[in-house]
């Protein structure tokens, strides 16, 4: 698999699911941070015990709960959990005022993807992070691939600094001091003052770029997406960084732009 296939893999596991919780939280804590670490990657049960700071028998016990909610599987070859995703679509997109999501933002996506050929894809924001609801692939044979449910950093990824430059200077505030700040290259963002100014960045031009801060050798470039007047997210376009020169950023950046400003 090369860089540009988008998975987590050259990360290490406390980079990818956080800091661990501390030994008293409850087990309602303690299952709202199953689910997170679980959906930024499959992990073991030892693995899990580890995150949360528990022995293995206790997070069997909560692993076994949580599949039987359907909110999580286990894979039986590799006796790995992972959330399944599609049990969350509902909670996150499927409510009014936007159960239509799809039937407004899909056709600007797919159509953006067939003019540019680079993949576009929605996102939406969730614990300081972005998951991705809508991908449209490249049909290049060297291509950033992603999936459904995908979840990537809000501090590096073009995603997140696109929804970030949409906030409220208030909301923005407490958001840039509750991000981790973990995950990425070392060009991403270390802290709320280096992203402020990211993010500012972003909020003139109307969109974002990551170049090679979430993964090297990948660049996206999104646009906040407002249903109705309401932020709900971001919607972007990437691809390799050698297909996407400074000239072409700025030119796809603001297609995105006016093409989901009517929205």
């Amino acid at each position: 698999m090369t860089q540009l296939d988008v998975v987590d893999e050259g990360m290490d596991l406390d980079e990818r699911v956080g800091k661990q919780a501390e030994p008293a939280a409850s087990p309602i804590q303690r299952a709202f941070r199953s689910i997170e670490a679980l959906a930024d990657q499959s992990l073991s049960a030892s693995d899990l015990a580890r995150v949360l700071g528990v022995n293995r028998s206790t997070a069997l016990r909560l692993l076994a709960e949580l599949v039987a909610t359907g909110y999580v599987a286990r894979d039986e070859a590799t006796k790995r959990y992972a959330t399944v995703s599609t049990k969350f679509y509902g909670l996150i997109a499927m409510h009014e005022p936007h159960a239509d999501w799809s039937e407004l933002i899909d056709p600007i996506l797919a159509a953006l993807r067939d003019d540019c050929g680079e993949a576009t894809m929605l996102g939406v924001p969730a614990n300081g992070t972005i998951v991705y609801l809508a991908f449209f692939p490249s049909r290049h044979a060297v291509a950033v691939t992603e999936r459904l449910g995908t979840v990537r950093p809000m501090h590096c990824s073009a995603l997140g600094k696109a929804y970030l430059s949409a906030m409220e200077p208030a909301a923005l505030d407490a958001e840039l001091g509750r991000l981790s700040y973990r995950g990425g290259t070392e060009l991403a963002a270390h802290g709320p003052i280096e992203l402020r100014g990211r993010v500012e960045t972003a909020r003139i031009a109307g969109f974002s770029v990551d170049r090679n801060e979430t993964f090297p050798g990948v660049t996206c470039i999104a646009s906040p997406v407002r249903i109705r007047g309401s932020l709900i997210g971001a919607a972007g376009i990437s691809g390799p960084s050698s297909r996407l020169p400074e000239s072409r950023v700025e030119e796809l950046g603001e297609r995105l732009a006016r093409d989901l400003s009517g929205l």
